[in-house]
C-alpha cells in the first residue's frame, strides 16, 4: 500500500502525470517566492503510485501517518490545466470539502492555515464562481 511522507509540513500531491510540462508549470509557480518574500513550505510527492487518487483517499492517507500539517495540497487534472488551480484539503477533524486555489496562492494557504493566523473558511468562502481561490485584493 502506497503512504505519504510524515512532515509538519504541507504536502502537494501529483495525481495526474499527462503533462510534465504542466506539473513544471503548476510546481513552479506553488513554490515561487511572491513580492514580499513569502513561499509555500511544501513537501512534494511527485510518485506515480498516487496516479488518479482522490483527494478522500489521499486525505485518509495524511490522517493516517499520524503528524502532518494543518493542509494537503493536490496537482490533480483540473490543477495542470490553464490557471492552475491546486485543490486544497483540510486536514482538520471537521469534515469540510475541499476548495482550489491559484497555485501561485498557494503561500497564502499554506502559511495562514498552517501558523493557525487565519481559518479555512476565511479562504474557503473567499472563491469565485469556479470556486477557485485567487487571493486577496
Amino acid at each position: 500500500m502506497a503512504r505519504l511522507p510524515i512532515t509538519d509540513v504541507s504536502l502537494l500531491v501529483r495525481t495526474n502525470f499527462a503533462d510534465q510540462a504542466a506539473w513544471e508549470r503548476t510546481l513552479a509557480a506553488a513554490l515561487a517566492e511572491n513580492e514580499d518574500g513569502f513561499r509555500a513550505d511544501l513537501a512534494v510527492v511527485d510518485d506515480d503510485t498516487f496516479e488518479g487518487a482522490s483527494w478522500e483517499h489521499l486525505r485518509a492517507l495524511a490522517l493516517a501517518g499520524g503528524r502532518h500539517a494543518s493542509v494537503l495540497f493536490v496537482a490533480d487534472e483540473a490543477a495542470l490545466s490553464g490557471s492552475h488551480p491546486v485543490q486544497v484539503v483540510d486536514l482538520s477533524t471537521r469534515d469540510r470539502p475541499p476548495f482550489r486555489c491559484l497555485a501561485e496562492q498557494l503561500w497564502s494557504v499554506e502559511n495562514n492555515l498552517n501558523l493557525a493566523n487565519m481559518d479555512w473558511e476565511e479562504f474557503a468562502t473567499a472563491v469565485d464562481g469556479q470556486g477557485v481561490h485567487r487571493g486577496f485584493d
